[in-house]
């Protein structure tokens, strides 16, 4: 979730494997990017939004970074300036597009992943594929915890990059 400033990856998923790709943004000018890259493709969508706990409006801290329009709902930028996005959860998006399934789930909610992440059944969502970012505002704890948790739900860690990129895949498509 969260086209940013390039959807090349989703447009290759798209074209190899006739895949449906749904972009998830709370930054409106990345959304409409994201849409004129995709020409129109009828596979994609794109919405602007705020993957969250729960439904309803978030507050989010707007980056300090020139050049960006990151937003966190975790507060990780040195700002005072907010905007309320429409917080969604990721089954309410779901239900709403139609969805029975999801199968790569790309998550970078920049530092919301610790108060999200444990709120995911990722199996019941049939999430096959995983891969998020680790923010900088968790604990190292923090991160093992969730780590741990995705393992203990039947997820393999499978490739890592810095800086905390980690990709997951659900254990029984391993032993294949």
């Amino acid at each position: 979730m969260g086209a940013g400033a390039d959807i090349s990856f989703d447009l290759e998923l798209m074209q190899r494997y006739d895949m449906r790709v749904r972009c998830v943004d709370p930054v409106q000018e990345y959304v409409d990017a994201a849409l004129a890259s995709a020409f129109g493709e009828t596979r994609f969508t794109a919405c602007r939004a705020a993957i969250a706990a729960s439904d309803g409006p978030l507050r989010m801290q707007q980056t300090h970074h020139p050049g960006s329009r990151s937003l966190s709902a975790a507060q990780l930028y040195d700002t005072r300036d907010f905007v309320e996005i429409p917080g969604r959860t990721l089954p309410s998006l779901m239900a709403e597009l139609g969805d029975e399934r999801v199968d790569l789930l790309k998550l970078d909610i920049e530092g919301a992943e610790y108060e999200v992440l444990p709120t995911l059944d990722l199996r019941a969502l049939g999430v096959k594929v995983f891969a998020t970012q680790l923010h900088h505002n968790g604990s190292v704890a923090a991160a093992r915890a969730l780590i741990a948790g995705l393992n203990a739900d039947g997820y393999e860690l499978v490739a890592i990059l810095p800086p905390v990129r980690l990709t997951f895949l659900r254990r029984e498509l391993l032993e294949r």
